[in-house]
């Protein structure tokens, strides 16, 4: 699992060190850690990260504000933003709210505080795409192209094309993911409605595949082979579908 990719945007180079410190110890990637304007712009466009934490004022004035209201007027979407401030006024708070961060937190905080700030963000961003969460112990955000599951006080990134195959339990379904699986509360057609068509096929009415997972097709005994080796079975009502996808030499 890839870990979630966090840029820092803070020019207090001690701030930064301890924030990085923090997220580092919770299983956090911090990508990049911007202390003006122009840097915090490059690093965004260029490291791509799934979440931002931005001080309000940035060697003297509100630039962080200015750095969340481009963001926010981009026609790529809302993207998760913690605001820190030493400032408690109420007129700051006001010019930060109308960029609509996930959180807000005061300077000075917690590791405690600054983890929960990180895992409201994710959450409240997903809540607004379509949120999946799991049963037991994991649970899971899905947002675009990627899963940001939760085991323990973790919270880990999966690529959803990395995704081996995707299999029925109940009235939920598991992900098979490198040796792990996690269980997601969505039926099969909620879940393949939300999947890459061109890269995931329903082959059962219990499984859809990868694609590229996809190693060898057992026509005589009705089984899919990974790359893993793991067997699949598949039902004469999706093999057109599948053998559609590939050139079949005879």
């Amino acid at each position: 699992m890839e870990k979630i990719k966090i840029l820092v945007i803070e020019d207090n180079p001690q701030d930064a060190a301890l924030i990085r410190s923090q997220l580092l110890s919770r299983g956090y990637h911090v990508c990049g850690i911007a202390s003006d304007l122009p840097h915090a712009y490059d690093m965004f466009d260029s490291l791509k990260p799934d979440l931002s934490i931005v001080d309000i004022l940035l060697n003297g004035n509100k630039d962080g504000i200015t750095f969340a209201q481009n963001i926010f007027n981009r026609p790529t979407g809302q993207h998760p933003l913690i605001f820190l401030t030493g400032f408690s006024d109420k007129a700051t708070f006001e010019s930060a709210r109308i960029t609509a961060p996930f959180s807000y937190l005061l300077k000075p905080f917690n590791e405690l505080e600054l983890h929960y700030a990180v895992e409201l963000a994710l959450e409240k961003v997903a809540r607004k795409e379509e949120t999946y969460f799991a049963t037991s112990e994991a649970a899971s955000i899905f947002i675009n192209d990627v899963f940001f599951v939760k085991k323990g006080n973790i919270l880990a990134k999966i690529l959803v094309t990395d995704i081996k195959y995707i299999e029925v339990d109940g009235k939920y379904c598991k992900l098979a993911y490198g040796n792990d699986k996690f269980v997601i509360q969505k039926s099969m057609k909620q879940l393949h409605d939300q999947l890459p068509a061109g890269l995931f096929i329903r082959i059962h009415r219990n499984f859809i595949a990868n694609l590229n997972s996809i190693q060898k097709i057992n026509l005589q005994d009705h089984e899919i082979i990974l790359e893993d080796g793991k067997s699949l079975s598949f039902s004469r009502r999706y093999i057109d579908d599948l053998m559609q996808l590939f050139n079949v030499l005879k």
